[in-house]
């Protein structure tokens, strides 16, 4: 079943808040006292995913890795490696930005994120 104009009207805002949420995420000063608020939108963004994953008939088994990526910047934030956490958020913020999603055949598809995770 093919979706319709109001569902393909609503992924395409939900594409778009995870645009926003992630140029505010690059904004976001690098600092210890920020992590919160970058954890808050990568929250966002992961549940904006689920959302426009639920409308797609395959199931996307790169979701379960796109939770681990946030764990592990979230992890890399409160011990204080922020150079790490900060080259693997323009990482996941362009992983995210990256998804597509067919409309006709009601399939996603998320970019391939095993890129390596250094302490760096």
């Amino acid at each position: 079943m093919e979706l319709t104009e109001k569902e393909r009207l609503m992924l395409v805002e939900k594409k778009e808040e995870i645009l926003k949420l992630t140029k505010e995420i690059l904004d976001i000063e690098k600092d210890p006292k920020q992590a919160v608020e970058v954890k808050k939108k990568m929250t966002s963004i992961l549940s904006l995913i689920s959302t426009i994953a639920s409308y797609s008939k395959s199931k996307n088994t790169s979701l379960d890795y796109l939770l681990q990526r946030a764990k592990l910047i979230s992890d890399f934030m409160d011990n204080n490696f922020w150079k790490a956490s900060s080259t693997h958020l323009e990482i996941f913020c362009n992983a995210v930005n990256s998804i597509e999603f067919d409309f006709t055949k009601r399939e996603m598809k998320i970019p391939d994120l095993h890129f390596h995770m250094h302490l760096s």
